[in-house]
């Protein structure tokens, strides 16, 4: 199980570049990871935000879309259940995000214009995160 946020701001979208380790891709997902035991989904969104992103953000854990799919990463095939919660900045809105050095295949945290974001991400994530974006 997984956990991600779904933060528009300023008309973007926050999202993490990750490069997957065997491909050498460069990925863009919004932040998000592994529900952690006594961890309930929305404090994971709000956790592996900060970690990921260095951004502070409040998760409505009433606006949620929770997907099953299947998600290769450096040569393994996973079924993948994530959560996708919509969040709103805990901040002022920052265009520069700080440096976080998280993980190796983490190349930072990026706002994207809405419609570019879409046409960045995996078709089944942008899918789930345009549904969090109208129920937001």
């Amino acid at each position: 199980m997984r956990a991600s946020a779904v933060c528009r701001s300023e008309g973007r979208v926050l999202l993490v570049r990750m490069k997957d380790p065997l491909t050498g891709l460069d990925l863009l997902f919004p932040p998000g990871g592994g529900i952690e035991a006594n961890e309930t989904p929305a404090e994971t969104a709000r956790r592996e935000t900060l970690e990921e992103t260095g951004v502070r953000v409040r998760i409505d854990p009433s606006l949620a879309v929770t997907v099953r799919y299947p998600y290769a990463w450096a040569g393994v095939e996973y079924d993948v259940t994530t959560h996708y919660f919509a969040a709103k900045l805990d901040e002022p809105f920052r265009e520069t995000l700080p440096r976080v050095v998280d993980a190796e295949y983490n190349l930072g945290a990026v706002w994207l214009p809405e419609a570019d974001a879409e046409a960045r991400m995996a078709p089944v994530i942008a899918e789930a995160v345009a549904r969090v974006l109208r129920l937001a």
